[in-house]
């Protein structure tokens, strides 16, 4: 049995849920996966690049005929290889700049949360680009800077480099596809209050930040940091609640969003290779 791995202020690991947030975190990492299930084919042979514990790219092996995740964390590769690894779902150590696949050999990738943690974010882009086959489609998420940032302001989350309005997501998919189209990822008025709030506890992290003593403060404990936030702010996160979530939220509280993309909580870039 694989390991659990530790839960980091970035990763979510979905057998250590405390609180509504975390759950909520889940539900809507996962509802990606959701939607690209209903979009690819049994035949289709898959990449995700940056799998996070690898719990979407178990989900999709369920429909698709191969899928591999890539990720540049050995230790999590292993992980995930252990615990989901199958004829038809496998897991592969990469280094981060250059996908180990040779030109056009994936009819589909996806890149989930991924691209606001890469420094090229151009060059990113025309790797997946690169191994796409013709008529091929990218998926690809990342969080809604709208909803989460103000004007000029850097993002909170000391694990993104940069955080995308839906024109600038477009934008940097463009220089490689022709084809693109912004989508949102949206959720209830309830989960968008709650995740309103958890945004906005960042106030505190980001004015650390800018004080330049964040850096100072080890990521392991970036979790007890929002929870205390929380608290202070009168929120109920408490582990006393024991409450069970699932019978509260669900993957039915999500919807894609074409229309208001910039309200949303996160953004989806659906390309298509001309």
């Amino acid at each position: 049995m694989a390991q659990i791995l530790k839960k980091t202020g970035e990763r979510v690991v979905p057998e250590k849920i405390r609180t509504k947030e975390e759950y909520l975190q889940v539900l809507r990492h996962t509802y990606p996966y959701t939607y690209v299930k209903g979009e690819i084919s049994g035949e289709s042979n898959v990449l995700e690049v940056g799998f996070g514990e690898g719990y979407g790219t178990n989900l999709l092996s369920q429909t698709c005929r191969h899928i591999v995740g890539i990720d540049i964390d050995e230790k999590v590769v292993n992980y995930a290889q252990k615990k989901y690894g199958a004829e038809s779902c496998e897991f592969k150590y990469y280094d981060g700049h250059n996908i180990p696949f040779p030109d056009n050999f994936f009819d589909v990738v996806i890149s989930f949360q991924v691209i606001e943690h890469v420094a090229d974010d151009a060059g990113f882009i025309s790797e997946l680009h690169r191994v796409l086959k013709k008529g091929g489609k990218l998926y690809i998420t990342t969080p809604n800077k709208t909803t989460r940032l103000k004007p000029g302001q850097k993002p909170w989350n000391r694990y993104h480099i940069r955080e995308y309005y839906p024109v600038e997501l477009e934008t940097v998919l463009r220089r490689k596809f022709d084809d693109v189209n912004i989508l949102g990822i949206s959720a209830t008025d309830e989960i968008h209050r709650i995740e309103y709030n958890r945004f906005h506890q960042g106030f505190l992290l980001s004015f650390a930040l800018r004080l330049g003593f964040r850096q100072l403060i080890p990521k392991s404990i970036d979790p007890f940091i929002a929870r205390f936030i929380s608290r202070i702010k009168g929120k109920k996160t408490s582990t006393s609640e024991n409450k069970d979530f699932s019978k509260i939220y669900s993957l039915e509280d999500f919807r894609i969003e074409k229309t208001n993309v910039k309200e949303s909580l996160d953004l989806l870039g659906v390309c298509r290779k001309t």
